[in-house]
């Protein structure tokens, strides 16, 4: 039988291997959402079948394939040792199909934001979130080892992947989807701050709040674990900013410029150790300021904003990022750490 120890840690190839079908699962799955919440039940072509379901299912098949083809190389038992998280996501991702096929013959299939609930699709997230979770944790060699270019360019992929399956199914409370159309063409997804009504400026605070803690836990919690190569932010965000032109065209040119920026900034406040709370509140408040900022020079809607609004976002951007850095910091500060084992002892 092979030995189960793969050298300390797996190799890089085999992660960037799990990463590429995790991103072709992603991939599929965003567009079987996106088929959901924009046409719902005017959807014509056989669902377990439709487009996006294959994609879907090349994924989940190619994590399979990554798997036991691990097994075969280094033991039965390697997966569940070493890759533990990618086994469980794949057994979710396994039973969510098959209970979205049940749930789709006994109910119908799910109309507009129905489909960002719905218990099947619910235990498809876990899954995926399970997998792309999975190579972040694996490069992690602790945050005073410095990641090599190959496993910084796999975080950065695998950051990237995981926040747009994050952002997806929070799709009623995130900006990604500002200028995307939805119920066939019949509504227009505003970007955060060009919309009067009282409706979207609530949601649009809203997704400030929320997005504002996503990113900035993603990135205090990863550098609490590991030590990327400078410019790792830079990409992943950089990559991020991609998915909304994808989705809505140049509607969503000033969320892929704050994403950007976002990223850039990250990276400035230190890629070689844990950032400070004021680095990552700053960055933060950059992404939302070169958003509205954006908006108002090239943007295609208009910032109707007053300054209390668009000012009120940057500043609870600064607060969220500050909150969360300072955190993180607080709970994974050596001192306190050896504090709770003298504690226990």
């Amino acid at each position: 039988m092979a030995d189960t120890r793969v050298a300390g840690r797996v190799p890089p190839v085999w992660l960037f291997a799990l990463m590429v079908a995790n991103s072709v699962a992603a991939i599929g799955l965003f567009g079987d959402i996106a088929r959901h919440v924009t046409f719902g039940f005017t959807v014509g072509e056989s669902d377990f079948l439709s487009s996006w379901h294959l994609v879907l299912y090349g994924g989940v098949a190619g994590v399979a394939l990554v798997l036991g083809a691990f097994a075969l190389v280094h033991g039965p038992r390697a997966p569940l040792t070493l890759l533990r998280s990618a086994c469980a996501g794949l057994a979710a991702l396994t039973a969510g199909g098959i209970a979205d096929s049940v749930w789709h013959d006994a109910f119908g299939i799910e109309a507009s934001f129905q489909a960002l609930v719905s218990p099947p699709h619910l235990l498809v997230f876990a899954g995926l979130v399970l997998l792309m979770a999975t190579p972040i944790g694996v490069v992690a060699d602790g945050p005073s080892v410095p990641l090599d270019v190959l496993r910084s360019v796999i975080l950065a992929l695998s950051v990237t992947s995981l926040l747009v399956v994050i952002s997806l199914f929070t799709g009623y409370l995130t900006p990604l989807i500002g200028g995307s159309r939805f119920q066939a063409g019949a509504y227009l997804e505003p970007l955060v701050g060009t919309s009067y009504l009282d409706y979207d400026t609530s949601r649009g605070l809203a997704q400030t709040l929320w997005f504002g803690v996503l990113v900035s836990l993603v990135v205090v919690l990863v550098r609490a674990r590991s030590a990327p190569v400078s410019g790792t932010w830079t990409v992943a965000f950089g990559l991020l900013g991609v998915a909304p032109l994808v989705a809505s065209g140049r509607d969503a040119l000033p969320l892929t410029i704050a994403l950007f920026v976002y990223g850039l900034v990250s990276d400035l406040g230190g890629t070689h150790q844990q950032p400070h709370p004021l680095a990552t509140g700053t960055a933060v408040a950059a992404m939302w300021a070169a958003m509205f900022a954006t908006i108002e020079a090239v943007g295609r809607q208009e910032l109707v904003w007053v300054k209390e609004l668009w000012g009120g976002a940057i500043a609870t951007g600064f607060l969220v990022g500050l909150a969360v850095g300072g955190a993180v910091r607080w709970v994974t500060s050596p001192a306190r750490v050896a504090s709770r084992v003298d504690i226990g002892r």
